[in-house]
């Protein structure tokens, strides 16, 4: 397994709560639109490992998901601090790249337990993988993406017990800013329970770096 949500993975153990049964495909309406148009004629192409992981571009100073958690980078583009669960940088296991490739001792929303997180990336350095792992089950996201890194599609496997589920994710993205990040994130699945998520991003760039 190549060595990532993705900060997502993340924010969803923290928002989500997992019902997703076997029911009809979501729509391709996303799939329709036109993809590459909507993040502009410029997109930022400054990337690192952290940034990378919070699926962001560019010289990114801080960024708040949700209006609760905040993620504050230095000039070249490393994470100095998190506020998120009380997850720490320590909690954080890197590769010889550089990349995030595990986390741990994240305590959720709604209990007290603590799980582990695994991250994969495909060959640009792009989160396109990751697995949860708790005492009493595990679930796994992979990512279709895009040529700058965007996650399209998401397929969604959980496993507690004898109990397995599935669901396919779209990705629609109603708010970009300039440098090319998303502020806005749609994400449908074919469930009934939770059919729809939605998050937002507050970024902060340092404007004197071009």
């Amino acid at each position: 397994m190549k060595n990532t949500f993705t900060f997502l993975s993340i924010v969803f153990a923290a928002m989500l709560f997992i019902g997703c049964a076997n029911g009809k495909q979501a729509s391709s309406e996303a799939m329709q639109d036109p993809w590459d148009e909507q993040w502009g004629e410029n997109p930022d192409t400054f990337t690192t490992p952290d940034l990378n992981w919070l699926s962001l571009r560019g010289h990114v100073k801080s960024m708040v998901m949700n209006g609760r958690a905040r993620f504050e980078l230095d000039r070249d583009g490393k994470l100095t601090y998190l506020s998120l669960h009380g997850l720490t940088l320590d909690d954080m296991t890197r590769n010889a790249e550089g990349q995030i490739i595990k986390v741990t001792n994240l305590e959720t929303a709604n209990t007290d337990e603590v799980v582990i997180f695994e991250y994969g990336y495909d060959e640009r350095g792009f989160l396109e993988y990751e697995a949860r792992f708790m005492p009493d089950g595990s679930h796994y996201h992979r990512y279709e993406l895009d040529r700058l890194g965007n996650v399209r599609t998401g397929n969604f496997d959980f496993q507690k017990g004898k109990k397995e589920l599935h669901a396919v994710e779209l990705y629609k993205y109603p708010e970009i800013d300039a440098h090319g990040n998303w502020t806005k994130l749609v994400i449908t699945k074919n469930c009934e329970i939770e059919p729809e998520l939605v998050l937002t991003r507050e970024i902060e760039y340092y404007e004197d770096i071009k």
